[in-house]
């Protein structure tokens, strides 16, 4: 080989010397000579920020505190930088409204995890970088105002799952994508790692979800297809609650019920969600085949449930697994749900669900259904 005949390819394909395009957009708006310049004119284009009390058209999350107040947590998925936001409301009814809104936050990372923590003026935010973050609505020294108290970056993969501990600690836990699981403490002001879990999953962490009657009981999953059971009171905290399964896990829930037999229920990739016994692990007591296409949360209210996936329908049971109702006004995907807790006299004079919807596409949704006629289909 006459290698004096090369090409020499870093030459070949370099831009040329005499490629000289217009470096302004308005000078690249009146230029025909450089065709097929798309790419530049977006990079010279500046992105247009969000107003202010605006938020995103992705709704991704929400989370309710005991007085009422709402977080809304919404995403950009189209824009050349992903980013995120939230928004709070006095009340799920002023949901949507711009006017009513109290507090709102942007951010440079995708929102991921919101939850509020027993506080009522604490809430909790998770996001794509691995941070966490703990947001104040307010105290009686700084007076009503979102203001930080803390920022801990201490997973490495980006913060996929949060829950709090009910019990008498201030105590949360978080799941991330590189399989880590963390115990945190705020009760002094700040967030304080308690425990860390490496590599509790070999799959990425989809979702965790705390025992509401005790204070040390967690339940996890991933999409290494396993769901396991934690005792934070044991030096080795976790069981296999199921293993080896068919598909991915995707979300899991502790049935808040007393009626539930202390059940959990996990939803897979494959559109099913399935219960199972704590005390009897790796068993499913029953499947309830509910999309074609991932679970991607199952929210519990009363003897009832909901189900949401990747898909614009929302499934709703009851304690028996019978579906009694589909809610189809949607467009994209519903992503998160929130109930309304009825007064003791309105429930007992009409028994019926009623929740708020919120999905992408900014889809917000008051939605009511009549158990006592769907029960009697």
């Amino acid at each position: 080989m006459d290698y004096s005949k090369r090409v020499d390819m870093i030459s070949a394909y370099s831009v040329p010397i005499s490629y000289r395009p217009p470096e302004t957009l308005p000078a690249l708006a009146k230029c025909t000579d450089y065709p097929n310049t798309n790419s530049l004119q977006y990079r010279l284009s500046e992105a247009v920020p969000l107003a202010d009390k605006q938020l995103h058209p992705f709704l991704d999350l929400a989370t309710v505190n005991g007085v009422g107040n709402v977080v809304v947590a919404g995403n950009t998925y189209t824009n050349r930088l992903w980013e995120g936001g939230f928004c709070g409301w006095d009340k799920v009814e002023e949901l949507g409204s711009e006017e009513k809104v109290i507090f709102s936050k942007h951010c440079e990372a995708i929102v991921t995890a919101l939850c509020y923590t027993k506080d009522d003026a604490l809430f909790l935010l998770g996001n794509d970088r691995g941070s966490i973050e703990l947001w104040s609505t307010g105290n009686a020294v700084r007076g009503t105002g979102l203001y930080p108290v803390d920022n801990r970056y201490e997973h490495i993969g980006a913060v996929t799952a949060l829950d709090i501990f009910r019990g008498t600690d201030r105590m949360v836990i978080s799941g991330s994508m590189d399989g880590c699981i963390k115990l945190w403490d705020y009760s002094e002001g700040d967030l304080h790692s308690s425990r860390t879990l490496q590599q509790a999953h070999v799959g990425a962490v989809t979702a965790v979800a705390t025992d509401h009657s005790q204070d040390s009981l967690a339940v996890s999953c991933s999409h290494d297809r396993s769901a396991l059971l934690w005792d934070f009171r044991e030096t080795k905290p976790a069981i296999a609650l199921y293993e080896r399964h068919d598909a991915a896990f995707t979300t899991i829930r502790w049935c808040d019920e007393a009626s539930w037999n202390r059940l959990v229920a996990v939803g897979d990739a494959a559109g099913q969600v399935h219960f199972i016994d704590t005390r009897q692990p790796n068993v499913l007591l029953e499947s309830v085949p509910c999309f074609d296409r991932k679970v991607h949360k199952i929210s519990f209210h009363r003897n009832y449930f909901a189900v949401l996936g990747n898909t614009p329908e929302v499934k709703f049971f009851d304690d028996k697994s019978k579906q009694i109702h589909v809610e189809t006004s949607a467009t994209n995907y519903v992503r998160d749900i929130i109930w309304e807790n009825p007064k003791d006299d309105d429930e007992k004079a009409s028994p019926s669900l009623a929740c708020t919807l919120i999905g992408w596409d900014s889809y917000v949704k008051r939605v009511s259904v009549d158990t006592v006629a769907a029960v009697a289909e």
